[in-house]
């Protein structure tokens, strides 16, 4: 399995995406962008983690933002700008991967919050019964649910998901 990522991020554009999205990045987080400038998984195009709290165990994971003009679908600055506000209601939260089903991945620097969670944008995991989420949802956006304590956890689990013969490959 291929996953294409672009090189990484200088400490100027780091502080240039930093004033774009008014975040203060986690070193971790940092450090990810300064090796990879995003990347995405291909054949196939998406993989699983592991979440309990939800119906079937698993939900999809297909990218990690970067910062791409060329591709605003996969920009970290675009995503954020058309979709962080609808969650106006946490401090300190930024979307940094999605689902490749428009549910994003997002980190969250709120005192008593931190984390990375799995924001069910798309209702995809509605029933109550057997989904337990960490943040309600307010004005219909979809509830989050903790999948990591920090940005590296994340990280790690994401590479401990990938089969055995992952190779990553930097785009040209």
């Amino acid at each position: 399995m291929p996953i294409v990522y672009k090189a990484g991020l200088t400490s100027a554009e780091l502080k240039s995406l930093e004033a774009a999205v008014n975040f203060v990045l986690p070193k971790a987080y940092k450090n990810f962008l300064a090796r990879m400038n995003g990347f995405h998984l291909t054949e196939p195009d998406f993989g699983q983690l592991p979440l309990s709290t939800v119906e079937d165990g698993v939900i999809s994971f297909d990218r990690m933002f970067g910062v791409d003009s060329e591709e605003e679908c996969n920009d970290l600055i675009s995503f954020n700008d058309e979709f962080i506000a609808e969650l106006a209601f946490i401090k300190g939260v930024l979307a940094i991967g999605e689902d490749g089903g428009g549910n994003p991945y997002v980190l969250v620097t709120e005192a008593g919050k931190e984390g990375v969670y799995y924001w069910d944008r798309t209702h995809l995991h509605e029933s109550d019964k057997v989904n337990v989420y960490d943040i309600a949802e307010r004005d219909d956006c979809g509830h989050l649910y903790k999948i990591a304590g920090d940005f590296d956890e994340f990280h790690s689990l994401i590479l401990t998901a990938l089969p055995d013969d992952v190779e990553f490959l930097e785009e040209s």
